[in-house]
């Protein structure tokens, strides 16, 4: 046999191999904004989210408010009230910047907790993909959101199973 005919039948094979699996999508975005353990954590987080923005712009606020005293003032205060007022409003800086840090940054309090409130949600609904996948023989269920979907029927929609599982 020569390349040219075992290219063809491997071609062939891997076809045939291709049909016999069964392929379904969801929309991930879609279970979310219909999942209401979902809804209930994104609640949370947006209270905790508005009560840490607030604290960090009353903070900015207040040092905003030091530096325009400071600056009106500057050239009527003792060198060492200057001093005073320098250092508070350093310290100030650094209490500011560490709470964004602490607070608001990529290991902060503000990131755990979405971690901590998403992730049982996430995981259900892993799950729930994952069971409607076995039940229905799927060999591959994508994602809609993640953009590598351009076309596909409405029957291969899975969407509103995944749904009905997460409500079991």
């Amino acid at each position: 046999m020569n390349k040219t005919t075992i290219r063809l039948i491997l071609l062939l094979v891997l076809s045939m191999a291709a049909f016999g699996q069964k392929y379904g999508y969801i929309n991930s975005e879609y279970i979310l904004s219909q999942f209401e353990e979902f809804r209930e954590a994104q609640s949370k987080l947006e209270v905790e989210g508005r009560k840490l923005e607030k604290q960090y712009y009353d903070m900015a606020a207040t040092l905003d408010s030091l530096q325009q005293e400071y600056e009106r003032q500057k050239f009527l205060m003792t060198e060492s009230n200057r001093a005073s007022k320098e250092n508070e409003m350093k310290q100030l800086a650094e209490t500011i910047q560490r709470f964004q840090v602490e607070k608001l940054g990529p290991q902060g309090e503000f990131y755990q907790k979405q971690q901590a409130l998403a992730d049982p949600v996430l995981q259900k609904i892993n799950t729930a993909i994952k069971q409607v996948g076995e039940d229905g023989g799927y060999d591959f269920i994508f994602d809609t959101v993640a953009g590598n979907i351009l076309y596909a029927q409405d029957k291969f929609d899975l969407t509103e199973k995944v749904l009905k599982e997460l409500h079991k």
